[in-house]
C-alpha cells in the first residue's frame, strides 16, 4: 500500500466516524491523546522560553555590567601609566569595542545618618557612555555620567537604604594603609544618578566613582586593578578575542573570558535548565503513552475494518503502517497545537505573570484586608521582567521528540493490529 493511501486511511481513523448509537470510544480517545500531548508541551515550551529568557537576562547584564565580555588583571601589581598603556593597547587591536581600567573595593557608604556596605567601582567615565552599559543599566533618576571629579552615580537598592538621590551627598568610607597600618579614609560624593540593572543580586551595592577619584581614594593593597574589555562580536569572537588580548600584552598580564569568571554561576544555570526540561518533559513522554492507550481501543473498535483491508490484500505490514501513521498525526497534531499555545502563552509571561498576582492579591485582601501584594518572582533574586527568548532549535527539537515519542508508542497497537486474523474476527461478526 502506498503512503498516499495509509495516510488516508491513518486520518480517518483519527477523526473517526460516530457509530450506531452515537458513541465511538476509538475517536473520543485519540483526541483525548491529542488534548493530553497538547496540554504536555504547553509548559514545556513555556518552561524553555522562560528558563532562557531568564539565563540570558542575567547572563547578559553580568558580561555587560560586570565581568565585561573578559577581563585583564596585572599578575604582580602595575603601575596606574601600566594599567593605561595596556588598555590602549587593547582598544587598538582588531574586533575590540572597548577596554576600561577599573578599580574595584569595598566600603561603606554614610548619609543622613545611616550607613550601608557597598561595593565601589572606580570606573573611567567612557565605560557607562558604552552601547552594552546603556541597554542594560537604567537611569532611574539624573543622568549616567561622571563628569566631575566628585560625582557618583549609584545603584537603586543602596541609594534607597541611605535615602539619597540626585544632588545629595554621601560619605564613601574606605581604608588606606599608613605608616601605624591600615587607616579609614572618608571621602564626599555627590550622587549625580541613581540607577538600576534590573537584578538586584547584581547591582543592589554599587556605586560608581570616577577612576582618577578611585586612584585617589583606594590603596592598592586594599582595592583590585583590573581591565573590562568588551569586543564588538562577543559570541563568535570571544576565544578568539581572548588569545588577541593575551598574545598583544607581556608576560606580566592575565586574560579571562567571562565563562571562566562566573563560571559557577553559568554552570547553575545551565543545571537547572536541564532538570526543569528533564522533569517537564517527562510529562510529555507520560501524554505520549495516552496514543498507545487510544490506539488499543482503535485496534479493538476498528477490527472489522481491519478485517476488511486484509481480505482487499492489504499486507500485516501496511496495516501496522496505518496505526504507526495515525499515531504519529495524533502526536504531531497534538504537539504542534501546544507549540502554538506554549508559544502565546510565553511570549505574553510578563503580562501573565500580572495578571495573576493582581488575582491573587484581589483574592488575598478580600481574605486578609490589608496584606502586602502577592508577587510571585522576588525582584531579590529575579529579573524585575523576563526577558522573551525563543530558539527555533528547540522548539523544532520539541516537535521532533513528540513525535518520536508518538512513534515509539504507537508501535505495539500497531504490532497487535497487524496480527490480527481477518476469518476470526469475521466469524464473531
Amino acid at each position: 500500500m502506498k503512503a498516499a493511501p495509509i495516510l488516508f486511511v491513518a486520518l480517518r481513523n483519527l477523526l473517526g466516524r460516530r457509530a450506531s448509537g452515537g458513541r465511538d470510544l476509538a475517536r473520543k480517545s485519540l483526541r483525548g491523546a491529542v488534548l493530553s500531548v497538547a496540554a504536555s508541551v504547553v509548559p514545556l515550551v513555556v518552561v524553555l522560553v522562560v528558563t532562557d529568557g531568564m539565563i540570558s537576562g542575567i547572563t547578559d547584564r553580568y558580561v555587560e555590567l560586570g565581568t565585561m565580555h573578559a577581563q585583564v588583571v596585572p599578575r604582580y601589581g602595575a603601575t596606574h601609566p601600566a594599567i593605561d598603556e595596556a588598555a590602549a593597547t587593547i582598544r587598538a587591536l582588531e574586533g575590540v569595542r572597548g577596554a576600561w581600567p577599573e578599580i574595584q573595593a569595598v566600603g561603606v557608604a554614610f548619609a543622613s545618618g545611616t550607613r550601608s556596605g557597598c561595593a565601589i567601582r572606580a570606573v573611567d567615565p567612557s565605560f557607562l557612555e558604552d552601547a552594552g552599559t546603556k541597554a542594560y543599566l537604567e537611569i532611574l533618576e539624573g543622568e549616567a555620567a561622571l563628569a566631575g571629579p566628585l560625582d557618583a552615580v549609584v545603584g537603586s537598592v543602596l541609594a534607597g537604604e541611605l535615602g539619597v538621590g540626585v544632588g545629595d551627598t554621601v560619605n564613601l568610607a574606605t581604608v588606606r594603609r599608613g605608616d601605624a597600618g591600615f587607616l579609614p579614609r572618608v571621602s564626599v560624593f555627590r550622587v549625580r544618578a541613581v540607577v538600576s540593572a534590573g537584578y538586584r543580586e547584581l547591582d543592589a551595592r554599587w556605586i560608581f566613582i570616577p577612576l582618577v577619584a578611585g586612584r585617589r581614594v583606594l590603596s592598592p593593597e586594599t582595592s583590585r586593578s583590573v581591565i573590562g574589555v568588551k569586543f564588538a562580536d562577543p559570541d563568535r569572537g570571544l576565544e578568539p578575542g581572548v588569545e588577541a588580548v593575551h598574545d598583544a600584552l607581556s608576560g606580566g598580564w592575565s586574560t579571562y573570558g567571562w565563562p571562566e569568571l562566573e563560571r559557577n554561576l553559568y554552570e547553575s544555570f545551565r543545571t537547572t535548565r536541564a532538570i526543569l526540561l528533564l522533569i517537564v518533559g517527562l510529562v510529555v513522554a507520560v501524554a505520549a503513552a495516552n496514543v498507545s492507550s487510544a490506539l488499543v481501543t482503535l485496534v479493538t473498535e476498528r477490527s472489522s475494518e481491519i478485517a476488511v483491508l486484509k481480505s482487499l490484500g492489504a499486507s500485516n505490514r501496511d496495516v501496522s503502517r496505518v496505526f504507526v501513521a495515525g499515531g504519529v498525526l495524533a502526536g504531531g497534531l497534538g504537539a504542534s497545537m501546544g507549540l502554538a499555545l506554549g508559544l502565546a502563552a510565553a511570549v505574553n509571561v510578563n503580562e501573565l505573570l500580572r495578571a495573576i498576582e493582581l488575582g491573587l492579591g484581589f483574592l488575598k485582601k478580600l481574605a486578609l484586608p490589608g496584606s502586602a501584594p502577592v508577587t510571585l518572582l522576588n525582584p531579590d533574586y529575579y529579573l524585575e521582567r523576563i526577558p522573551v527568548v525563543v530558539d527555533p532549535l528547540a522548539l523544532t527539537a520539541i516537535l521532533a521528540a513528540a513525535l518520536a515519542l508518538s512513534y515509539v508508542a504507537s508501535l505495539l497497537p500497531a504490532a497487535k493490529a497487524a496480527r490480527l486474523s481477518p476469518l476470526e474476527i469475521l466469524r464473531k461478526h
